[in-house]
């Protein structure tokens, strides 16, 4: 009777142990980072328009469920672009202070007749795989 609790207790053990490693969560090798649309403001500066911060941009900590993770994330901030003759050519949103991943593009569609919507939601992250 000793000897069969004990291979009981042994057996339990094992199947345990298996139990607990397979609930573990898969460890996430990629580092999200905000890029604060540094590439969708150069686009406009390079092209000559001169950048005003209306708003600074807001960074806060929120978690995202999708990563399992907190990321430091621009939340709030506003940069237009004006021509040199002061006229108002784009602006970038970088939202209304809720945790998310988005910003928003905004231009007028007169100068830019390529982009006839007017305006484009972007991520703020880059994506960067750990080695």
């Amino acid at each position: 009777m000793f000897k069969l609790n004990k291979q009981l207790v042994s057996y339990m053990l094992i199947v345990s142990v298996f139990f607990f490693i397979s609930c573990e969560k898969e460890v996430l090798n990629d580092t999200i980072i905000s890029n604060d649309g540094m590439q969708a403001r150069l686009e406009y500066t390079e092209k000559g328009y001169t950048e005003i911060e209306v708003s600074p941009i807001v960074k806060t900590s929120c978690y995202f469920t999708k990563w399992d993770k907190d990321v430091m994330t621009p939340v709030s901030g506003l940069f237009e672009y004006y021509n040199a003759d002061g006229n108002w050519v784009a602006s970038i949103d970088f939202g209304n202070g809720i945790c998310d991943e988005w910003a928003t593009k905004t231009w007028d569609v007169d100068i830019f007749p390529d982009f006839p919507s007017g305006n484009n939601d972007f991520s703020v992250f880059d994506y960067k795989n750990k080695k």
